[in-house]
């Protein structure tokens, strides 16, 4: 098939429309991930945690929501809150709380900063389940081009027969390279969601009970 024909193939399969447009989504959704998630990464986290809590040291709550307003992960050109940011900020104005509720609360602060780093994620699993099969759509659609052309007795029947049968090929080959990627990188977001969390818990803990063990009036 020459470059022509190829182009319009392109233009006729409305199915290698769709297909590009969902492989643009999830490559949107891929890379804002992989940036966001870096702030878990451990080395990351551990530094961000040490600092703030070296703050709370030093100066009491006052100080450690000061930190919290100015710490941020550089990463390339990127600057990245923590997830851990809100659920600092949440502890250290609230360590007025009992040790019970302050664990509670924070732990369901860090809940709602784990479904934030969720977000977009089922949309990258739904578009690496339904490509193979928006592919394979465009597979049908070809061969039934192909043979209602060889139902043709025409010259131009020939081609109109490879061209269905190319259809149907690259439709095949398009779902497979949107949904393979995409499946790939939903499960490696999720495995270190996974990963961080007991890290992230432990970083929460630690922190509950040295604002426990330095409780000072906080100013609202």
């Amino acid at each position: 098939m020459n470059y022509e024909s190829y182009l319009d193939l392109m233009k006729g399969s409305f199915t290698i429309i769709i297909l590009a447009i969902c492989s643009i989504f999830a490559l949107k959704i891929v890379i804002e991930k992989y940036i966001v998630f870096q702030g878990i990464k451990e080395k990351n986290i551990n530094g961000f945690s040490l600092r703030v809590r070296q703050s709370l040291k030093d100066g009491g709550t006052d100080k450690g929501l000061a930190a919290l307003d100015a710490e941020s992960i550089k990463w390339l050109w990127f600057t990245i809150k923590s997830p851990l940011t809100s659920v600092y900020r949440y502890v250290l104005q609230h360590a007025h709380y009992e040790k019970g509720d302050l664990v509670q609360g924070s732990y369901t602060r860090l809940d709602k900063e784990l479904a934030k780093l969720e977000r977009g994620l089922v949309l990258l699993a739904t578009l690496g389940a339904v490509s193979p099969f928006i592919g394979l759509f465009g597979t049908v659609v070809g061969i039934i081009r192909a043979f209602s052309a060889l139902s043709v007795n025409e010259a131009a029947s020939y081609t109109n027969v490879m061209s269905g049968i190319a259809e149907a090929l690259v439709s095949t080959a398009a779902g497979i390279l949107v949904a393979i990627p995409a499946v790939m990188f939903y499960n490696y977001f999720i495995k270190q969601i996974k990963l961080s969390l007991p890290m992230l818990e432990e970083s929460v803990q630690e922190t509950v009970i040295l604002v426990l063990e330095n409780k000072q009036p906080v100013k609202q």
